[in-house]
This record gives C-alpha cells, structure tokens and sequence, in this order.
C-alpha cells in the first residue's frame, strides 16, 4: 500500500522524516480509497450497528472502537465504510509516526524509517489493522505512543523536554511523564485488553534489568498504573451490572481442554505467518530471537522484547489446548518487534558487506511489490470477485471475501412487497447476519438477534419491549436449516416472503431468506445474562 511512498527514496540514505511523512500520507489515502471501494466486514457491521447504542462498555470488547465508530456516523450522518473507517485510517497514520520514533529514538532514523516501511507492507497491520473498524486500530495507536513515551523516559528523549515541562524539576517532569504514560495505556485498555500487555512489559523489563530497578522505589510508575486502571471505569461499572460477562467471554478462550494440541499451535503459527506475510514474518522472528539471546545486557533490544512477549507468547500458548484462536490477537507484540527489524535493516544496508547490502536491498524491493500486488489481487477480487469466477474451485469451500459485501437489496425489497418501512422489527438469527441486516436497514429500524449468543445485541436492544410486535426475519440461505420449525415456538404465524440475493456485481454471493412473523410472543432463550 506504500509501494509510491517506497519509491520516493533511495534504500541507500533516504531522508527518513520525510520518507515516513510520505509512507504516511500515500497509506492513509490509498486506505481511504480502499474503504470506499469494499464493504463492511461482518465485524465491522456489527461494531457499527450495535454502536448506535451508546453504551458504557460492550460485551465483546471495551468501548473506545464502537465509540469512535458510533460518534463518526453521528457526526456525518452517515454509516458508509468510508465514514466510519476514516478515524481508524487516522489511528494507523499516528501508529506509524510512533514506531517511526521509536526506532529513531533506540537505533536511529534510518532504524525508525525501516520499521515504518516494513510495518506498512504487513497485510494484518497494514490492512485490517490500518483501516478496518476494529478495537485494534486505537489499541495499536495508543499502545505505541505510551511505550515512545517509556523509551524516552528509560532511554533519553532526543526531542523535548519530558511531558513538555520546561521549568520543572527533574523529578516533577518524569512523574508527569508516569501519568501521562498511565493515560495512554489505560485509553489502549479502553480499547481492548491487550492494552494490558504494556503495564506487564514494562514492569517485567525494569524487573530484569539492573539499571533501570530504581524505578521500582518511585512513586511514579505506581501512579501511572493507578490512572492506567481508572481509565477502565466505564468497563468495570458496565460489567459489574451484567454478570461480568464480557471478562467470561474472553476469558473462556483460554480454558484449557484435555491434552496438548500440537495441530492446533502449529496452524496458529502458520496463520500469524500468513497476516503478517512469511516473507517479514521469518527476518521478524529472527529480530526476536536476537533480542531474547542478548537478553538484558542488550537493554533497548530487550526492551522491545519485553513489550512483545506478553501477547506473542500466551495467545501462541493457549492454542495447545486445541483452539486455533485468531492470528491477529499475537499483533499487538509484533508490533514492538518492527523497530528491532528496522534496526537489522539499517545494520546490513550501513554494513561493509556488498552481498548483503545487496540482498538486503532486493528483500525490501520484492517484499514492497509483493505486498502491493498482493493488495491489487485482493481488492479487485474483494470489489468484483473475478477470481471465483475464473477458478470457481479456489472457493469451493466458501469465499472469506464474500463477507465484506452489503447487503443492499434488502431494504428495496421489503419495500417491493410492502414490508418497509419495517412496523416491528427485524429479527437475524446470528449477530454476524445481525450486523449486516441492521446496516442495510439503517440506524432507523429495530434489530434483534434471536440466537443463544447474540452478543451486544442482546443489550442494544429489550427484547421484552417487541412482545407482541411482528418482525421480518432475515437468514442468510442454508440448505436443511428450516426456520419456521424453529422460531414457530416464538411467533403466532410465520410465512415467507421471498429470497434475496447478494450481489457482487453480477456474481451471486449468497441468497438471504426473509419472513413475515406475527405477534412475537415468546422470548427466545440466550445463553447470556441480561
């Protein structure tokens, strides 16, 4: 997504400031394009569509991304990707500037410039991360400005005085500076809990690090994590009213089951392979391993690692109990591992040697066009699906694109038979599907997700309150899936109306059912606490 950036210096002695501006610039605009060129994923959807209820915290994660998501569609009027996807562009832009800084401020610029380049042309950061509507974009936004912060403190700020006071004395300046890294990391918890993962780094590196123990007799960081926890307020006070339930959903993904799963940590491993792409993701490990052998003699390298372990190690951990998990959860570490990569960069092009300067050289060129063209492919599939439909067996078991298609004609057709606008609500049966009816009928019109897991679906909206009203019902198309015989129960009479398709140009994506249900008057059963 940088490959113009890329080209606007020399590999040699690029001017490393305003190569990063321009990485930043050209990324940020080619993201904006890209998110008014792809629909809402169904985690976007559905963190826009729940979003609308202005809540203290959510179930699935803490609030700031549904906040940020939720007041941009407010502001604008409008829930287009492009609109609510544009502060999470901005979070990228900012995250880049601070692992800029971080590397220039530990290795130095040409270190702090790698680091930006390679972290713009990683698919999981540079794509999802870098303009999706997902807690991770404030996460990693915030996350990197507080360790910028804890580097300048431990390490020496090379570009003002800490915490911007000129005047006070030393002591004053780096508790200021404290609070304001508590500040950063508590927001990033707000965020998501990864946010977590900077206290336990930091306190983890000054632990094992003899010169920097002193901190451990000041009041300082002590403070900073008082604010960093009072900053979580919102989410405690939200959970403590219901059954802290999204601290068990959470927390249930690392229950251990029977047996050590070696199939399961090894596709959790290829999976952070595949988000980070194998060609950063081989030289990022070797950075690390680097790291970890110098251990704390090699104070900012260790530093680094400290930071990175947390979220690397345990979410690879908890796949041996048998869960694949996700391979973005181990983002958050890799993260702070970018500036050990650029620092390797910068050593090799800098070296003696000419073959590996060479190879160093030809690795940057190839892994920029690589990535861009791995965009290219991606996107015009995504936009048109044209890979489907030249191999139509690459998808045979589904196409993950597919779910970044709106589902547009929904509204229309209700209207076509008379049911819109909608008197009762709409009902999914899923908070996937959830999220994509509620954002192709508008902020406007009810939905329910009549499911035992229907998520902040279930606190969105009373389910109490629709008693005796009649819904549409809307389920995405699955052969022996019979939704009357289901919902019966439910509902006085349920008739349907009529199949949708979802349409990605002229492709057929999938077909969504739609009912009429009378009189809803039974409340279906969840597995949450209310």
């Amino acid at each position: 997504m940088v490959v113009t950036g890329a080209s606007s210096f020399s590999f040699r002695r690029p001017d490393a400031t305003g190569s990063v501006l321009a990485i930043i610039a050209i990324g940020a605009l080619v993201r904006f394009l890209l998110a008014a060129t792809v629909g809402l994923g169904v985690d976007e959807s559905y963190a826009v569509a729940v979003a609308r209820d202005i809540s203290l915290s959510y179930f699935d994660h803490p609030p700031l991304h549904f906040w940020i998501a939720g007041t941009m569609a407010r502001l604008a009027q409008s829930e287009a990707a492009e609109v609510v996807r544009l502060p999470f562009v901005l979070c990228f832009a900012g995250t880049t500037w601070f692992i800029f800084t971080l590397g220039r401020r530990l290795f130095g610029e040409r270190a702090g410039l790698f680091a930006a380049l390679l972290l713009n042309i990683s698919a999981v950061f540079s794509l999802s991360t870098g303009g999706w509507v997902l807690p991770d974009g404030p996460l990693m936004l915030l996350t990197s400005a507080a360790v910028d912060r804890i580097a300048a403190l431990l390490f020496g700020d090379d570009t003002a005085t800490l915490a911007g006071a000129t005047s006070a004395s030393p002591a004053k300046s780096e508790f200021a500076t404290w609070l304001w890294i508590g500040l950063l990391t508590g927001l990033a918890m707000l965020a998501k809990y990864h946010g977590v993962f900077v206290l336990a780094g930091t306190a983890g590196f000054v632990a094992t690090t003899p010169r920097f123990r002193k901190w451990l007799a000041t009041p300082g960081p002590y403070a900073g994590v008082l604010v960093a926890l009072a900053c979580l307020a919102p989410v405690l006070l939200w959970n403590s009213g219901h059954s802290w339930v999204s601290f068990a959903f959470q927390g249930a993904r690392a229950v251990p089951a029977p047996g050590v799963h070696l199939d399961t940590f090894a596709a959790n491993i290829a999976g952070q392979m595949a988000w980070v792409l194998p060609w950063i993701f081989v030289p990022l490990a070797a950075s690390a391993w680097r790291a970890l052998r110098g251990g704390p003699r090699d104070e900012k390298r260790w530093f680094l690692l400290a930071l990175a372990a947390g979220p690397i190690v345990g979410f690879t951990l908890v796949s041996l109990k048998g869960d694949v998990g996700l391979p973005h959860w181990q983002a958050p570490g890799w993260l702070f591992v970018f500036p050990l990569l650029g620092a390797g960069v910068a050593e090799r092009l800098d070296g003696v040697r000419d073959d590996l300067r060479r190879s160093t050289r030809r690795w940057l060129s190839w892994s920029v066009g690589g990535y861009v063209g791995l965009i290219l492919v991606l996107t015009t599939h995504a936009s048109t699906g044209w890979i489907a439909r030249l191999a139509p067996t690459v998808f045979a078991k589904g196409d993950p694109t597919g779910d970044l298609v709106n589902w547009q004609l929904l509204k229309p057709t209700l209207a076509a038979f008379g049911d819109y606008p909608v008197t009762g609500f709409v009902a999914a049966t899923s908070w996937i599907q959830a999220g994509k009816a509620a954002i192709a009928m508008g902020p406007g019109t009810p939905v329910l997700c009549l499911c035992a897991d229907p998520h902040h679906f279930y606190y969105a909206q009373n389910d109490s309150a629709f008693l005796g009203k009649d819904a549409i019902l809307v389920k995405k198309l699955k052969v022996g899936d019979d939704l009357i015989e289901r919902f019966s129960p439910y509902f006085e009479r349920i008739d349907p109306i009529t199949k949708v398709g979802i349409y990605r140009g002229m492709q057929l994506v999938m077909e969504v059912e739609l009912y009429r249900a009378k009189n809803y008057r039974a409340l279906y059963p969840t597995d949450q606490p209310r």
